[in-house]
């Protein structure tokens, strides 16, 4: 059980820092007994072992405690992605199952209106002085749940237009740390930087895999250029992890301090595509510092392959490889096999899939959908590539309909499904276009009803009611004429990004 790591740090680096952000500072041989007292609290609200747990809440020293606790209780965590909308929550937590929302005081309307929405055992809000209470309670023994058993249900959004849970395991998620933890080098003198938000696959894995070095944690709440560099400042981060976004804003920023960048020991970057440009500025930033991309998904508990920093390179024996997302990790098997799922020749481009011990349980409540994404042993990715003859994948295309701007992934589907509410679109298409800043933006292409008039900020304001923030279409082509369709009636997609491409005096 992934509780055992907290207790190995106690034990192996007592006096050393657990958290380590802003005024706030644990030192590891305090944290079993803290987390203890957490459960504890949890069990006295009514957790049970196998209940599952919602969590609403900011990057913080608490939401990390927490999610110890409700493992150290025996529950089943589900993250919830702060920045979703009422709709979205509510469906989650309901598809979930949760017994239980916890929530920070940020959040604290939400869970309560989410509470009033469905059925929940307790909406339960940790403010400091709950947290202060919480922390007095007698501690609980750790449930001591079996490897094998679910460590929580993260969503990801759906093809369908719904959020699909992906069960992961404890020794899903074990096998993905120890995985982490041996690529990124992290030692009982990291300090990492949790600047993606904790929801996240990506951030919530590299934070399993420091507590697996006993190294220490930094939390920003809400992500800016500032805090970033703040945190650089008082706390000594030495790792980190940032979508092409930030690290774009990062060097663009007023108050970067390039002395404070060259404290940091590795950067690695994923989760969205990345441009040339802004990787060539991040290699001439940060030449003195190693830098890594992965590549992976919440399906495979997230990275299974990375492109390390001696490849990193414009010249030199290992050049070369820069537009690659680079090699299998070591728990991982990678192979690219054509429609009929046979595997293709080196550098012959079909779909990626991927094997491994961190591959997911399935989707939770989906038996159909989980038997056609886990095929013998293989994960299904949905994205096309290729490898060359030194086993690097490269990502070709997206073979799902997702865009995924800033590091969030978005479906179109789940879009063009809120627009056709809107009684005067008659078809509609939603597709990634590129953006300098957030690596892709949505667009939209709608088709209007005969006699019926949508402006752009209508739509958007549809939208809006129903969707994310960051979902809603940047831009929109609205149009009388039929979108282009292939023989077989699907939108041609590719067609559209052709036209926008040209439109806007680029080429695809």
């Amino acid at each position: 059980m992934l509780t055992a790591a907290i207790r190995r740090a106690a034990t192996i680096r007592p006096d050393g820092w657990a958290i380590i952000s802003d005024t706030e500072r644990t030192k590891w041989k305090e944290m079993p007994r803290r987390i203890a007292a957490l459960a504890s609290a949890l069990r006295a609200a009514g957790l049970r072992p196998g209940d599952h747990v919602a969590t609403l809440a900011l990057n913080s020293p608490l939401y990390f405690e927490l999610m110890f606790a409700v493992w150290w209780g025996g529950g089943v965590l589900v993250p919830l992605n702060t920045r979703l909308a009422f709709d979205e929550l509510r469906y989650i937590v309901a598809h979930s199952e949760a017994r239980f929302l916890i929530t920070d005081d940020s959040f604290r309307a939400m869970a309560e209106r989410i509470r009033d929405a469905i059925a929940l055992q307790d909406v339960i809000v940790v403010d400091d002085d709950r947290r202060r209470d919480m922390l007095s309670s007698p501690q609980i023994d750790d449930a001591q749940v079996a490897l094998t058993s679910l460590a929580g249900i993260f969503y990801t959004g759906g093809t369908t237009g719904l959020p699909k849970g992906v069960e992961l395991t404890h020794l899903n998620l074990a096998f993905a740390a120890s995985n982490m933890q041996r690529d990124m080098n992290h030692a009982s003198d990291t300090v990492y930087l949790h600047a993606a938000p904790l929801f996240h696959l990506a951030d919530f894995g590299i934070g399993l895999a420091v507590t697996l070095a006993a190294g220490s944690h930094s939390f920003l709440s809400h992500f800016s250029t500032a805090g970033f560099f703040s945190r650089l400042r008082t706390d000594g981060v030495t790792h980190l992890q940032l979508v092409p976004t930030m690290l774009s804003m990062i060097l663009d920023a007023p108050e970067r301090d390039d002395s404070l960048l060259m404290q940091v020991r590795t950067v690695s970057y994923g989760a969205a595509p990345i441009s040339q440009d802004l990787l060539d500025r991040l290699l001439n930033s940060f030449h003195n510092v190693r830098i890594q991309q992965f590549y992976g998904m919440t399906e495979c508990s997230g990275a299974c392959t990375c492109l390390s920093p001696e490849w990193h390179v414009k010249s030199g024996s290992t050049a070369g490889k820069l537009s690659s997302v680079g090699q299998p990790t070591s728990i991982f098997e990678v192979r690219i096999v054509d429609e009929q799922y046979a595997l293709c020749k080196t550098g012959a481009v079909g779909e990626i899939q991927i094997r491994g011990p961190a591959v997911m349980r399935g989707y939770w409540r989906d038996p159909e959908k989980t038997s056609d994404t886990v095929k013998d042993g293989w994960l299904r990715t949905g994205d096309a590539g290729f490898m060359d003859d030194q086993g690097f994948l490269f990502v070709v295309d997206r073979m799902k309909d997702m865009i995924i701007s800033g590091g969030e992934n978005i479906y179109s589907a789940e879009i063009e499904n809120v627009l056709s509410m809107h009684p005067a679109v008659h078809q509609c298409a939603v597709i990634g276009v590129p953006d300098e800043r957030w690596g892709e933006r949505v667009h939209a292409v709608v088709v209007v009803n005969v006699d019926c008039v949508a402006t752009p900020a209508e739509l958007e304001s549809h939208c809006r009611a129903h969707i994310a923030g960051y979902k809603v279409p940047r831009g929109y082509d609205i149009r009388t004429e039929p979108l282009p369709l292939s023989g077989v009636g699907k939108v041609l997609k590719k067609a559209l990004r052709d036209e926008w491409l040209a439109s806007s005096g680029l080429t695809s």
